[in-house]
């Protein structure tokens, strides 16, 4: 079973992969290293190093998963259940804010509008900070990045 494996291995390197939840490349790997000479090192682009027992590598190599089209797609809509923020939304707020800057320049009696709008800015900036830790959170988890 670990030939079949290591075969696998071979084919995956130097290939495009999703591994919890980053796109990486398999540079190249190493196989019969630790004291027994029964583990995998595995070399990721990203400068990682797995350390992967011979004897379960063929489960632990069904983490990665190919980069598809597919894949893009699934990571996205996931993303987007849990998001309430729509991504322009930032560009929106930033252009009401420099403009409330811009009103209260030329005109200071107008501060008291700007201070509710950056109110209702900041519980959105907040709302945003909470939904990437609730996605943080669900990363850790899902069961394919245990």
């Amino acid at each position: 079973m670990t030939d079949g494996a290591i075969d696998r291995l071979k084919e995956m390197v130097n290939k495009p992969f999703l591994y919890q939840n980053e796109e990486v490349v398999i540079l190249n790997y190493c196989d019969g290293t630790g004291d027994d000479g029964t583990e995998v090192e595995i070399y990721l682009n990203n400068g990682k190093v797995l350390v992967f027992s011979m004897f379960d590598l063929a489960s632990k190599l069904n983490r990665f998963r190919p980069i598809t089209n597919t894949v893009v797609v699934l990571a996205n809509e996931r993303l987007n259940k849990v998001s309430t923020v729509n991504p322009t939304i930032l560009q929106d707020l930033r252009n009401l804010v420099l403009q409330q800057i811009k009103d209260v320049k030329e005109d200071p009696s107008k501060v008291s509008q700007a201070k509710q709008v950056f109110q209702g800015v900041n519980t959105v900036i907040n709302l945003a900070k909470t939904e990437l830790e609730y996605r943080k959170y669900l990363d850790t988890t899902d069961p394919q990045n245990k």
